[in-house]
């Protein structure tokens, strides 16, 4: 090989090195460009998770909490009534998506209620597949609400032991009657000759036990009022609000609140309530319920009977919706 050639080789080969080592330096440099663009990510990503959560966690607490519980002396019906007002009219929660679902039209949507929709109060919203499960008590030969969540998928049970119809219906929807009624206690035959059973009964007869109850409604009447604090007394006392995921119920508020008996149920009510929200449960919508006043007075509110039921035999009514932001898990029994 002559002289020529061989600087020409040589020099090729100085090139070739150079140019390898020019690209290694530039791919060392992007690998750690590349590498701090991992790990500035990781960490956006982590302070974002953290954000997330302490956001989550500040909003939950910005929600007030009062546990009251019932006064030692005797409290005056005018201030008690006060007290349960404020709460039925302040929303805890802000629910983004809803139904209002059911209601008679020609008794100005009576036995309408509020469904939230939201992810994670409503599992069909991310699993269409789901069979959602629910617990009416207190139809009123009205199944307009629970016709409707049937036809959403959900598997409802519908109890009213004063209906004449057979135990175990089924209707068109697929709602399955019972004729058995809600109670805090398990009787075969009451005095009305009614058969009346707790909720843990029910789930654990029904087989409903490690299901989670994704619907709770209560809109029971009697005559001091409605069966809705024996049925939260039993979410209470049972831990069975730990599996429930909504909860709507018609609070009946008996008069005149200057009877003890009549102003001890109220008090009770409202302290229910706010135990209840002690473990995640969030009111979110109250509806007033004035439509026996509407057919005669268009013009009727409940403020009339607030300022004549601690004296009068007045009723007031309120359709309530909670969500509950702290279910744990199925119900056991």
């Amino acid at each position: 090989m002559s002289s020529s050639n061989k600087v020409i080789v040589l020099f090729g080969i100085c090139f070739t090195v150079l140019t390898f080592g020019i690209m290694l330096n530039y791919m060392g440099k992007m690998d750690s460009q590349m590498a701090s663009f991992k790990r500035a990510v990781t960490i956006e990503l982590n302070n974002y998770k953290v954000y997330f959560e302490v956001e989550k966690k500040r909003k939950l607490a910005e929600l007030p909490h009062v546990d009251i519980p019932l006064p030692k002396e005797v409290v005056g019906p005018e201030e008690e009534l006060e007290r349960m007002w404020n709460y039925v009219y302040t929303m805890q929660y802000k629910c983004t998506t809803s139904k209002y679902l059911g209601g008679r039209p020609k008794e100005f949507m009576d036995g309408a209620y509020d469904l939230c929709v939201e992810p994670q109060f409503w599992e069909r919203a991310q699993n269409p597949g789901y069979t959602c499960l629910m617990y009416s008590f207190g139809v009123g030969y009205d199944f307009s609400f629970d016709d409707e969540m049937a036809r959403l998928g959900c598997e409802v049970h519908s109890f009213d032991p004063s209906m004449h119809y057979e135990d175990g219906m089924v209707r068109k929807s697929g709602v399955i009657f019972h004729k058995i009624g809600i109670s805090t206690v398990d009787i075969e035959k009451d005095s009305n000759g009614w058969k009346m059973r707790t909720l843990k009964t029910l789930l654990k007869e029904l087989g409903h036990s490690g299901k989670y109850l994704d619907y709770l409604k209560v809109d029971t009447d009697a005559p001091e009022g409605g069966f809705e604090d024996a049925i939260m007394q039993e979410l209470l006392d049972t831990g069975l609000h730990q599996c429930v995921r909504q909860y709507a119920m018609e609070i009946h508020i008996a008069g005149p609140l200057n009877m003890p008996k009549k102003l001890e149920r109220m008090r009770k009510i409202h302290k229910q309530m706010t135990d209840l929200n002690s473990h995640g449960w969030r009111l979110y919508n109250t509806t007033d319920n004035v439509r026996s006043m509407l057919k005669h007075n268009p013009n009727a509110n409940q403020l009339m009977n607030k300022k004549t039921i601690v004296k009068d035999q007045r009723m007031i009514f309120w359709e309530t919706a909670f969500v509950n932001l702290e279910v744990k898990g199925p119900c056991s029994v």
